[in-house]
C-alpha cells in the first residue's frame, strides 16, 4: 500500500516524444555535472531530478557512463559550433575586426549557455581523465581553427601556431571570467581587453 501511495504522489512527467526525452535527460545530466560534479551523474539522479522512474531513464542509456558520453559528444559538438559559426570569413582581410567580432560572438554564446561552458571551463567539479581529454580535445580544435582564419589571412611575417594559442589562451580566461565574476568582468570589459591583446601580438611590426 505505501508503494502505490509514492507512485500515486510521484511528479507527473509529461508525455515526450523519444528524442525530445532524451535530449531532456541529458539537459539534466549537463545540470547535474554544473551543479553537483561528474561524480554525482546517476541513472537515479538523473531520473529523480526529469521527474521520471528509473526504467524511463533506461530506455535511452545503458547506464551513468553511457549518459555522460552522450552528453559530452553533444556539448562538444555544440560548443565548437558555436566558434566555427563566429570564425572569420576568409575573404575578410581587415583581420582585426573580423577578430573583434569572434571575440564578441565567443562571449555571448558562453552567456547564452552557461551550463555548457561552466562544463567546457571545468568550473563544476569535472575531474575525471575522460573530460579532461574531452575538454583538450575542444581546446585544440579552437587553436586549430583560429590558425586556419589567421592563415587565411593577408597578413605575413606572424608566427600564427603559436597566435592560435596565445589568443585560444586569452579567450578561455575571458570566458570563465565571465561566468565566475561578471559583475567584475562584464563582456565590454573583456570585449575591450581581447581587441588590446589581438592588436598587440597580431600586428606587425
Amino acid at each position: 500500500m505505501p508503494e502505490a501511495k509514492t507512485r500515486r504522489n510521484r511528479p507527473y512527467a509529461a508525455r515526450l516524444s523519444p528524442d525530445d526525452r532524451r535530449e531532456q535527460l541529458l539537459n539534466v545530466v549537463l545540470e547535474i555535472i554544473d551543479t553537483d560534479g561528474v561524480g554525482a551523474v546517476s541513472i537515479d539522479s538523473v531520473a529523480r531530478r526529469s521527474g521520471v522512474t528509473r526504467p524511463v531513464v533506461y530506455k535511452h542509456f545503458a547506464d551513468a557512463n553511457d549518459m555522460l558520453r552522450a552528453c559530452l559528444d553533444r556539448e562538444e559538438e555544440l560548443a565548437l559550433a558555436q566558434i566555427r559559426d563566429a570564425l572569420p570569413d576568409p575573404d575578410n582581410h581587415d583581420r582585426t575586426l573580423a577578430f573583434h567580432q569572434l571575440f564578441d560572438a565567443f562571449l555571448h554564446a558562453v552567456s547564452d549557455a552557461p551550463w555548457r561552458w561552466r562544463s567546457v571551463f571545468m568550473i563544476a567539479d569535472a575531474g575525471t581523465p575522460t573530460f579532461h581529454r574531452r575538454m583538450a580535445r575542444i581546446r585544440d580544435c579552437i587553436t586549430g581553427e583560429f590558425q586556419t582564419a589567421l592563415n587565411n589571412s593577408c597578413t605575413t611575417g606572424v608566427d600564427n601556431e603559436l597566435l592560435a594559442h596565445h589568443l585560444l589562451a586569452s579567450l578561455w580566461e575571458s570566458g570563465r571570467l565571465l561566468l565566475t565574476d561578471p559583475e567584475t568582468f562584464p563582456h565590454q570589459r573583456l570585449l575591450d581587453s581581447l581587441d588590446t591583446v589581438f592588436t598587440a601580438i597580431a600586428t606587425p611590426r
